[in-house]
């Protein structure tokens, strides 16, 4: 193996490696934008039910947040908790 060989595949192995790592990076972000999807969904369906929705208002405001936007709490909250998946599909609490 010469040195020419060589260096081409380690230059096309970090090539690949970046490409990949971009793409981790993509799907991160796009996993946390789905998450503030689904949590701003979650906060307008909680704003149009009656119940809930007044119990969550009253909880907020018990803590000193009056009159919250509960779609863009749920959007903030999904979108944080987007970067904290649980990618081990292993029971993670010994039992």
């Amino acid at each position: 193996m010469n040195g020419k060989n060589f260096g081409t595949g380690f230059a096309a192995g970090l090539g690949f490696g970046i490409i990949g790592l971009v793409f981790l990076i993509i799907g991160i972000f796009l996993f946390a934008i789905l998450g503030a999807l689904m949590g701003a969904i979650t906060g307008w369906i909680l704003n149009i039910t009656p119940i809930l929705g007044d119990m969550v208002t009253a909880g907020f405001a018990s803590i000193g947040v009056e009159n919250p936007d509960l779609v863009a709490l749920g959007a903030m909250l999904g979108f944080i908790a987007g970067f904290f998946k649980n990618w081990n599909h292993k029971d993670s609490c010994p039992s």
